[in-house]
């Protein structure tokens, strides 16, 4: 995986900052020099792993604008968590588009490079549709109606794209989904940092749940959803027996991850959860319990701490182990709270600092136990939802769920499951959503700061800049629009 470093940059200075809509077409120079055999096509796939983790790697679409975090000791928060959103702040899509089009090149032209082994040109393909349709999903989730682009721009003859509808785009994801399960030539896993059958069955069964509850599917979806991860389930995944040891830096790629982005130090940034770890380590001298916590003066910048909600959530059941993995407070010998931090995703010290170089992960085997119990609940399969929320629970050191058997509670239950499961996974505002749409919560109440703005869109604007390279582009509805066209 150290090729990420070098191939990663190959993608970049080859091709260009390439965004769609308003990408410089590709050199033909460069391209000639470059696309000769399958080790360039493997290469730029590289490439393009390398550019879907740096969009992942943020809480702005997944976190922010949920309920996990209140404002940390530095800042400053996103306006996404303030939810103070705007044509002027909004972020911009291009960066999605720019892997998109790599996505794109790379199936026109991997064709023509004459690659002899079948099995690893299918493999290539099948991972290249994961990872296209991994990005439009994130598209679709933040924007909704999104452009849909399927061919790689080759000159400067552009026509611009206009929002394409939820439908058209959930129906190209699914499409990539199932090119890649025929494309990929293996059942199981070559290695979790990439894409696999299992983890598009994973990827699959999300986009179902979305589209059955957000976009109106209904039981069909929910239905296929759960057979789904029945087959993520066949693959070999099981929950291990400690919630803690998931996420410890030296257990990477271990049997409840399904999925997961390599991080390494020495070739990209912190993880994104170093936002949520003070840097104040000299100024924090009172707190008793220093050495418990994961601190870096040069790496961290505390700019979210752990929402009261969440505290709350967790201590509904005090025995709940994965209270202490989430998060730590620092206290001074009177047991006073002087600041909490993140305590989940611990990073590794290094004999200079600690740096925050833990898998970014996508999917894992608690995430999609919960999301088939969600899937039963919906169906008002009961007793199937209660037997995976045990599941979760007996792991965290809780006994049998005894509250409410009906089916609205029980949703409401796994709600508040996948917010202590999952904090911090880049989940949360998209469980919000999908379970507000499904009729279990409402969000506007759910969100401190959606509180005083009721009907506040959920869906994110489209940035300024982006509307005006593009002239078809309409704003998404609940925000004002500058651009003259």
């Amino acid at each position: 995986m150290k090729k990420f470093i070098i191939l990663g940059i190959t993608c970049c200075l080859s091709f260009g900052s390439c965004d769609v809509l308003d990408v410089n077409p590709v050199s033909t120079i460069t391209s000639d020099s470059f696309w000769n055999n399958s080790s360039d096509a493997e290469a730029y796939l590289i490439g393009i792993y390398n550019k879907v983790r740096e969009l992942y790697n943020t809480s702005y679409y997944g976190e922010d604008r949920g309920d996990s975090f209140k404002a940390g000791e530095i800042g400053p928060v996103s306006v996404a968590w303030s939810q103070q959103l705007l044509e002027s702040n909004a972020p911009s899509y291009m960066k999605a588009y720019s892997i998109i089009h790599h996505t794109n090149l790379l199936f026109y032209k991997i064709e023509g490079l004459g690659i002899s082994d079948e099995a690893e040109k299918n493999r290539i393909k099948a991972q290249c549709h994961f990872l296209r349709a991994y990005t439009y999903f994130l598209l679709l989730r933040s924007w909704g109606e999104v452009p849909i682009v399927k061919d790689p721009v080759l000159s400067d003859d552009i026509t611009p794209t206009p929002r394409s509808s939820k439908q058209e785009v959930v129906n190209l994801i699914l499409e990539d989904l199932s090119n890649a399960l025929s494309l990929f030539p293996e059942d199981g896993y070559r290695d979790k940092n990439y894409a696999s059958k299992p983890a598009v069955y994973a990827l699959r069964a999300d986009v179902l749940m979305w589209k059955a509850k957000v976009l109106g599917g209904g039981e069909t979806d929910l239905n296929k959803a759960i057979e789904d991860i029945n087959m993520v389930e066949s693959s070999g995944v099981r929950l291990l027996p400690e919630y803690a040891d998931v996420f410890r830096n030296d257990n990477k790629k271990n049997n409840e991850i399904i999925f997961s982005f390599y991080f390494e130090r020495y070739e990209v940034g912190n993880l994104y959860i170093a936002s949520n770890v003070t840097s104040r380590t000299d100024n924090l001298s009172m707190a008793v319990n220093l050495a418990d916590a994961a601190t870096s003066p040069n790496q961290s910048r505390h700019v979210y701490a752990p929402s009261e909600k969440l505290r709350a959530t967790y201590l509904k059941n005090p025995a709940d182990k994965r209270y202490a993995v989430a998060m730590i407070d620092l206290v001074d010998a009177d047991g006073n709270i002087i600041l909490t931090q993140q305590n989940k995703f611990r990073g590794k010290q290094y004999p200079d600092d600690l740096f925050f170089d833990d898998d970014l992960i996508a999917y894992r085997w608690g995430d999609l136990v919960l999301l088939r119990a969600e899937a039963n609940a919906a169906l008002n399969n009961i007793d199937e939802a209660l037997t995976d929320l045990n599941e979760i629970r007996h792991r965290a050191g809780l006994s049998d769920y005894e509250g409410p058997m009906d089916k609205l509670s029980i949703e409401r239950e796994l709600c508040d499951e996948r917010f202590r499961e999952l904090f911090l996974e880049e989940k949360r505002w998209f469980d919000l959503v999908r379970f507000h749409f499904g009729g279990t919560i409402n969000i506007y109440e759910e969100v401190p700061n959606l509180t005083d703005k009721p009907g506040y869109p959920l869906y994110l604007p489209i940035n300024y800049n982006d509307m005006v390279l593009n002239e078809k582009l309409v704003q998404t509805e609940g925000y004002e629009s500058n651009v003259e066209r």
